[in-house]
């Protein structure tokens, strides 16, 4: 997609500027601000004068909002680099200063009139209509009058006009000047805000306040909270960020401010949508702010409307990551370009065509974008073919036709197009493993090539295979085919039509104008230039493409293509004269071609003569030999140069075994690791010595590589030696230069190499063992990979690779006894691979005064003991991480010590959720020492268990490359201290209740404040039952009120336990208090029912002196108030020694403003005689009460009765509930009543 416009064809994606944080955004590759500056002119223009956000804070910030941009992710709606979801974002960094684009064109000085048929003149308003820049109705809109979209456009969205601006500023945290650096920052806050309002721009603002670097420790939640305030910003908009965070907690932070603007994001994108929707639907074209010259121009039509406004709402569709929505639109807007009115109203001699063409390709790229995106792989594919098909069409009718190298270059692209895009969205069914990839085997799982049809096509339904998307190499197979074709039409030029236009005269020119299609391809004496021009180079076009196109065939074991790929790059190579690189890449296919198993000879002699093309310009002799041989040729060419080879141990019979044996299966981090080489010469008898120049030892793990070198010093002692097997202790040290080719170039973070020297003359027969031992600095598994046998000589370099785990025929070592060597035999299964241990860790950590359970709501405070058990000093530094089955873990905090603070180290800022605490240091801490720690923590209001882990990194000062970890888990139970249950009980108010014919104007002082209606008043028996392991101390406990609800008023006026002392609450033990209320209703005409919510306030602690108090707040129960519905109530006077007696006094209470009318029965019962009406019935005024009395004989005593009143309201006939006063109860079965014993 080279050949377009960056913007036109690139995926979008929400844009967010970062205003203060650097500048480091290079220029788009199309440069819109030089190319069309009226994008800035005019423009709003932000800036600030505080200077930009820096530092290693600033700069860790910045290269985290880098990592989460997603422009470069894959196009599709899986998770991924930079993505909040399915969604990513791209960034700009403007530095302090950013223009926004301006709404519309600058006014123009002078305006003609138009003037009707008749020839009279007619004068328009003398205030033009003013557009967008970009708008086909303004006049220095390089659209004017009828073009229908700019890539300027895209632009403007993707780099000029933000959906968000996040900006940085500096937080000082100096106390002498930080009231004077907050009033700055809210000017320029508040600043910048109202040139956001006032550019009518719908972007975000988040503000970052960035910390200063300080070893001191701000509490800067009070200043903050008062910028907030003070620019009407909330949290989600105004964040702070504190100094020395680690790179996760940076990036923590970055995720926060993306995941809060993400939705603003999309909404401002979707209100685009609302506007360009509705302004498609007025069905009317705008009037130009300068109407067109009659007879040489026109305006863009309705329909061409149409497909300015479905191309915006695709766009911001597209945005949205909404690709279903988006890809209606672009296809919308494609149908409508190639209607009638649009692209064939067009002429093809005019600028406008190719433009028109060049959104087409662009709308058909985003639909096959949008395709790919959403799984339709077969419709993507007929999508393409059906706009090769219409532009071939549309070219063959009213271009130049489809015979020209410019529609061949077209069709090579179209192709590479394809390709680029199936890359790019990373269709999943053509992802190809990393370990599919590296394996030269072929696995059971080898990947698709191609695509299954989706759903929305039938089973039944037979597609042909061109409808099937395959992989990237078909795509790319077929563009340089067609890049073929296109070097052939262009080498078929005639040379008259191949000169510059300054050499041809204007006849030919305008001849030539319409012979070759030029579209987005070179001018023909550009395309194949005279002898002594520049010409387009057709070659490494077809290079590059072939070598993606092999590389493709390659990752899925599509040998066959990949060989011809490869065949035909050579090719382009020979065909530019580099043969150098064309034996480079065709001589390893030639040698090792499959083609002469299937027997396409064919194919095979004709590789073989571009081989031996080859090997004659370079003078490759042995290669040219070889070829000949097989091309059945007696040419010959004499070779002086010196060959290097190298010989794999498999291919040939080996002269020398190599053995390489651990001594034990494990090891320890700094500890010594024996190991033996051993090597035995097969020569003849007769045979020469063999010396070897060196031999170097790759090990895969933390190892390093190891090369052993001849030293001719060590031969003269040996030589004396006729045993057979000779052993050599060798000592290595640091290599001081590169010694040879065999040692890789080491990598930064791996171990350097270490060089040794001992015999490496091996005479028939021979056998020597080599040991040494090397220490461990990190801990992992390590294998003994491959050997190295190198031989440096004047007449040739042999080196003969030897892979050490594939080649062991036995597990022996070799020992230096009294009576010479012996051999052990070792029960290895792997003897080339030793696993490394971590250094066993002494440091023993402890916890004393923990204790058994914690209980919720109290702040924790658990103190840690680090004892050092080396035999020497160490650097030692802590960390803990709190793990719990809810989001609502508690932060810990480290408290100060001595020692924290004065290795500056000392941090008291809580630890984010979910991660590790900030390491602490404990310092420098000597052998058989103990330094202790606490941290502290606020429980949560909920019975949980939490996992502590603290975790002890040091090490040794001797060693300090090697770290040592020692970790203890704790497992933390919180439990509740109590659990509450909560009775209310109404009881009858002593106040008379106002009259509804008087009016009192006199306020008597009981009526609770702003309320007017019925009192009523109640109790609340509050128990609590301890679940404590020990006792606890109750020092108070208070009834709150948290809610009311339709306009009552409560107080808690009295509890009957106040001015008790505090209490001892035993485990199993249990406390009650009581407490009485006074509700009143807002008025007397309130009809609903208020409910109340309370929450019961315990204050207590543990009885211990340094425990500290703990309030737990209990909810109760809403009670549900009745101001407007009538009610009984029975209240029970017990019985005395005077008079057996129990007197029942029933209370009707009338609230409304109704009169009601109540029949009154008392059933009859064996458990008791009753004095009193049988059946009454009684009328009760609006605001009134009725009190009616029955004395009660019991039959029994030391047991409960159940007297039974049925009140009846007999206008709506339903029956009230008795409710349970002082000296009753009520329950399932009604009112009752205790009767004690005489």
């Amino acid at each position: 997609m080279d050949g377009y416009p960056a913007h036109y064809v690139s995926h979008n994606l929400p844009l967010v500027i970062l205003f203060g944080l650097g500048f480091t955004d290079p220029k788009p590759r199309d440069n819109i601000e030089e190319q069309y500056p009226l994008l800035q002119e005019k423009g709003i223009y932000i800036s600030s004068d505080l200077p930009s956000v820096s530092g290693s804070v600033g700069q860790e910030l910045l290269n985290c909002f880098h990592d989460f941009d997603a422009k470069d992710a894959a196009w599709n709606n899986r998770p991924g680099k930079g993505k909040m979801g399915a969604v990513g974002f791209t960034y700009r960094s403007v530095g302090r200063a950013f223009t926004l684009p301006p709404h519309k064109a600058k006014p123009l000085s002078a305006i003609p009139s138009p003037t009707t048929e008749e020839g009279g003149a007619r004068r328009h308003s003398l205030t033009p209509v003013l557009h967008s820049p970009l708008s086909p109705l303004s006049p220095e809109s390089p659209l004017y009058p009828d073009g229908i979209m700019s890539p300027f456009w895209f632009s403007k969205h993707q780099w000029l006009l933000p959906s968000a601006l996040i900006s940085f500023f500096n937080f000082s945290i100096d106390p002498n000047s930080s009231t004077l650096q907050d009033n700055k920052l809210k000017t320029e806050i508040n600043a910048l805000r109202t040139s956001i309002t006032a550019s009518s721009y719908k972007l975000r603002l988040t503000v970052v306040l960035v910390c200063e670097d300080s070893d001191s420790d701000p509490n800067p939640v009070e200043r903050v909270a008062n910028i907030r305030r003070a620019t009407s910003m909330d949290s989600k908009s105004l964040f702070y960020v504190p100094s020395r965070l680690s790179i996760i907690e940076t990036q923590a932070f970055v995720g926060t401010i993306l995941a809060s603007i993400q939705p603003s994001c999309l909404e401002y994108y979707r209100d685009l949508s609302k506007h360009a929707r509705r302004k498609r639907n007025r069905a009317t074209v705008p009037l130009p702010t300068v109407p067109p010259v009659h007879g040489t121009s026109q305006t863009l039509s309705g329909q061409g409307w149409i497909v300015r406004y479905e191309t915006k709402l695709g766009f911001f569709a597209e945005s949205r990551q909404e690709m279903d929505a988006a890809s209606r639109n672009y296809e919308a807007a494609y149908e409508s370009l190639l209607d009638r009115d649009v692209f064939e109203s067009i002429a093809s001699w005019s600028p406008r065509f190719d433009e028109t063409r060049l959104l087409a390709d662009v709308l058909a790229i985003r639909i096959l974008r949008c395709l790919l995106w959403m799984g339709q792989t077969t419709s993507a594919v007929q999508s393409w073919s059906n706009h090769r098909a219409s532009m071939q069409d549309l070219v063959d009718r009213k271009g130049k036709g489809s015979g020209t190298y410019g529609w061949e270059a077209w069709e090579a692209r179209w192709s590479a197009i394809m390709a680029e895009l199936i890359a790019k969205v990373d269709v999943p069914i053509f992802h190809v493993p990393d370990q599919f990839i590296s394996s030269g085997n072929i696995s059971p799982a080898i990947p698709d090539i191609y695509a299954i049809p989706e759903k929305a096509f039938s089973s039944d339904e037979r597609l042909p295979p061109w409808d099937l998307l395959h992989h990237e190499g078909y795509w790319l197979r077929r563009s340089a085919q067609k890049t073929k074709a296109r070097r052939k039409l262009a080498l078929s030029m005639p040379k008259e039509d191949r000169s510059s236009p300054g050499q041809s005269p204007a006849s030919q020119i305008a001849s030539k104008s319409h012979l070759y299609d030029t579209y987005l391809c070179p001018e023909p004496h550009k395309e194949y230039g005279l002898p002594g021009h520049t010409s387009f180079d057709h070659g490494a076009l077809l290079i590059t493409t072939f070598h993606k196109a092999a590389g493709q065939f390659s990752h899925r074991h599509q040998d066959r293509a990949a060989t011809r790929m490869k065949f035909e790059m050579a090719r382009e190579y020979m065909r530019a004269g580099k043969w150098e690189e064309a034996m480079t890449l065709i001589k390893p296919l030639w040698q090792n071609l499959s083609w002469r198993k299937e027997g396409w000879w064919k194919l095979v002699e004709e590789m073989s003569w571009a081989v031996r093309a080859c090997a004659r310009h370079l003078g490759d002799g042995e290669v040219l030999v070889a070829v000949e041989w097989e091309l059945l040729s007696n040419h010959g060419l004499d070779i002086e140069e010196k060959p290097i080879a190298t010989v794999p141990y498999d291919s040939t019979a080996p002269s020398l075994s190599t053995i390489f044996t651990f001594r034990a299966i494990e090891g320890r981090v700094g500890e010594p690791v024996q190991a033996q080489l051993t090597i035995h010469s097969h020569l003849h008898a007769n045979s020469a010595a063999i010396r070897l120049s060196e031999i170097a030892l790759t090990f895969e793990g933390g190892f390093p590589d190891l090369t052993l070198v001849d030293d001719s010093r060590q031969r003269a002692s040996v030589n004396n030696n006729k045993i057979a097997t000779c052993l050599f202790n060798v000592t290595f040290d640091e290599a001081p230069q590169k010694l040879g080719t065999t040692i890789p170039p080491p990598v930064s973070d791996m171990p350097k190499p270490l060089c040794g020297s001992a015999d490496l003359v091996f005479s028939p027969g021979a056998e020597k063992v080599f040991c040494f031992t090397i220490v461990p600095r990190d801990a992992g598994a390590v294998v003994a990979s491959r050997a190295c046998l190198a031989m440096r000589e004047d007449q040739f370099d042999l080196n003969i690779i030897v892979p050490l785990h594939d080649h062991v025929s036995r597990t022996s070592w070799w020992l230096q006894g009294e009576a010479g060597l012996r051999r052990e035999e070792l029960d290895l299964e792997h003897p080339c691979s030793i696993r490394i241990l971590p250094k066993p860790p002494k440091m023993k950590i402890t916890f004393p005064g923990l204790r058994k359970a914690y209980y919720t709501d109290e702040t924790v405070e658990i103190r840690v003991e680090v004892t050092n058990e080396e035999m020497e000093d160490t650097e030692v530094g802590v960390a803990v991480q709190l793990i719990g089955n809810t989001q609502n873990v508690p932060v810990i905090h480290w408290t100060s010590t001595s020692y924290l603070e004065s290795s500056n180290i000392a941090n008291n800022d809580p630890a984010p959720l979910g991660t590790i605490t900030p390491e602490q240091s404990l310092g420098r801490l000597h052998s058989s020492t103990t330094r202790s720690i606490t941290m502290m923590f606020q429980a949560s209001s909920e019975a949980l268990e939490y996992t502590l882990e603290l975790t002890a990194h040091y090490h040794l000062v001797s060693e300090p490359h090697t770290s040592i970890v020692k970790a203890e888990t704790l497992e933390l139970v919180f439990i509740r201290p109590f659990d509450s249950n909560f009775d209310f009980r109404p009881h009858v108010h002593s106040d008379l209740w106002p009259s509804y014919f008087h009016i009192d104007d006199v306020d008597d002082g009981r009526t609770l404040p702003n309320s007017k209606g019925i009192i009523q008043e109640w109790s609340v028996t509050a128990k609590l039952a301890s679940f404590a392991l020990e006792s606890l101390l109750i020092e108070a406990m208070n009834l709150n009120v948290q809610e009311i609800r339709h306009g009552a008023s409560c107080q808690v006026v009295t509890s009957v336990d106040e001015g008790q002392t505090a209490i001892i609450l035993d485990p199993d033990g249990s406390i009650e208090r009581d407490f009485r209320l006074i509700i009143q209703g807002a008025t007397l005409e309130e009809p609903h029912s208020s409910t109340i919510r309370f929450e019961l306030e315990v204050l207590w602690k543990l009885r211990t002196e340094s425990a500290s108090a703990v309030t737990t707040f209990m909810l109760l129960p809403l009670l549900t108030v009745p101001f407007g519905e009538p009610r009984v109530l029975a209240s029970a006077q017990k019985r005395t020694t005077i008079s057996p007696l129990v007197h029942v006094l029933y209370t009707l209470e009338n609230p409304s403003t109704h009169l009601l009318t109540f029949q009154l029965s008392m059933d009859s019962s064996e458990d008791f005689a009753f004095s009193g009406p049988k059946v009454v019935t009684v009328q009760l005024l609006p605001l009134s009460r009725h009190s009616v009395r029955y004395s009660l004989l019991p039959a029994r005593t030391g047991t409960w009765i159940r007297p039974n009143l049925k009140v009846v309201d007999i206008g709506l006939g339903k029956t009230l509930r008795v409710s349970a006063a002082d000296g009753c109860k009520s329950d399932k079965l009604g009112l009752a009543i205790w009767v004690d014993e005489d």
